[in-house]
């Protein structure tokens, strides 16, 4: 009897065509159902999700940290060379932790709460200012203490203080929730670390699972396309960090020199938005500006403007172009048009990563567009 051959390949293909098509017939059909039901499974997922992305972040130091612990002459070192670089990398990432928790948390909640104590200084400013301004006969038409009231009326004293003790009411709310948090964080660090030490057994298993399902032309396009797609976002992800913190540094340094209250919180608020191309620095600068302008004066506030204009400029043309080595090579048109619709669709997360989104959207298409058609090389041939 002659045995039947099945092409599984074929078959499988073509039941998870007919599957994807129930699926999205059944999701269109039932949105709310759909939404809710993936909202619960993300909820569930998140400590998985948070362990892989934090893997993912820390794959680049634990390689490098792997790679000098192997040149090393101990064998028992070149044996756990692996183990042994997730151990310094975690032991150095809860010193960092802890050092951040119990030195810089407390003195911007510090500095927090001072600002907030003067913002009633603030607004008796501006209402002055307002009312000498309108005295003189140098604003007649606009009511800027009318605008000044309506402007800041969410922010005033009294309705930040009574959304203070609505806070406080809802302490209870927040214990509750504060366990599910850490038993999370605890769940997500625990399994970044199995992903670091089996990260070649779970890269092996899906190589091999695409290669089922793909050919060999498709699988190895593919690969070469992730594994470069990978390269451009872990290296902007990288040295946006690495130039950010030296920012941090080189502008908390600078507005200490100066006498700016607040140096330090301003520092670290310049440092993590210059994380963000263009948009991020800009609004950085004309906070430190503002709060520098009601606690320094007018003459500092212009001081410090300019300083900070002249760090950024050494900043966008000499340290960040030696970090990032023109990696991106992307046009500031489309760098501003990137940022603006990741902002509006994802917000501030949106901002930051869709600097890499587009470059590798770029070097799709730019790739697509100079693979020649197949009349094209029929014809060359």
């Amino acid at each position: 009897m002659k045995k039947i051959k099945i092409d599984w390949n074929y078959w499988m293909v073509r039941f998870l065509f007919v599957l994807a098509v129930i699926i999205s017939f059944k999701a269109i059909s039932n949105f709310h159902v759909f939404t809710d039901g993936v909202k619960n499974l993300l909820g569930v997922l998140s400590p998985f999700i948070i362990g892989f992305i934090v893997a993912y972040l820390l794959s680049g130091p634990q390689k490098k940290i792997q790679s000098l612990l192997a040149k090393t002459h101990i064998t028992f070192i070149q044996k756990k060379s692996r183990g042994l670089s997730i151990l310094i990398l975690y032991v150095m990432a809860l010193l960092f932790i802890f050092l951040t928790l119990n030195y810089v948390v407390p003195l911007i909640i510090k500095n927090l709460l001072d600002l907030l104590n003067l913002l009633p200084s603030f607004y008796a400013y501006l209402t002055e200012l307002a009312n000498s301004l309108e005295d003189n006969g140098i604003i007649e038409l606009i009511k800027l203490e009318e605008l000044l009231k309506s402007v800041t009326a969410s922010y005033s004293p009294e309705k930040l203080i009574s959304q203070g003790t609505a806070s406080l009411a809802s302490i209870g709310l927040f214990a509750k929730s504060l366990s599910s948090l850490v038993l999370n964080t605890f769940l997500a660090f625990i399994i970044s670390i199995y992903v670091l030490i089996f990260r070649d057994a779970i890269a092996a298993f899906f190589t091999q699972l695409f290669r089922k399902f793909l050919s060999e032309t498709t699988f190895n396009r593919t690969k070469g396309f992730i594994q470069h797609a990978n390269d451009i976002f872990y290296k902007f992800i990288a040295c946006q960090f690495l130039d950010a913190c030296i920012l941090g540094v080189l502008a908390t340094i600078l507005l200490s020199l100066l006498g700016v209250r607040f140096s330090i919180t301003l520092g670290i608020l310049l440092g993590i938005c210059n994380m963000i191309p263009y948009f991020g620095s800009i609004f950085a600068s004309i906070i430190t500006m503002i709060i520098t302008f009601f606690t320094g004066g007018l003459n500092l506030a212009l001081v410090t403007i300019v300083s900070l204009l002249l760090l950024q400029q050494i900043d966008g043309n000499i340290i960040g172009p030696r970090i990032m080595g023109g990696a991106l090579n992307l046009n500031p048109i489309l760098i501003i048009v990137s940022i603006t619709v990741g902002g509006a669709y994802f917000g501030v997360l949106g901002m930051f990563l869709s600097v890499p989104v587009a470059a590798i959207l770029k070097i799709t298409l730019m790739e697509w567009l100079e693979t020649p058609k197949k009349e094209d090389s029929l014809l060359s041939k």
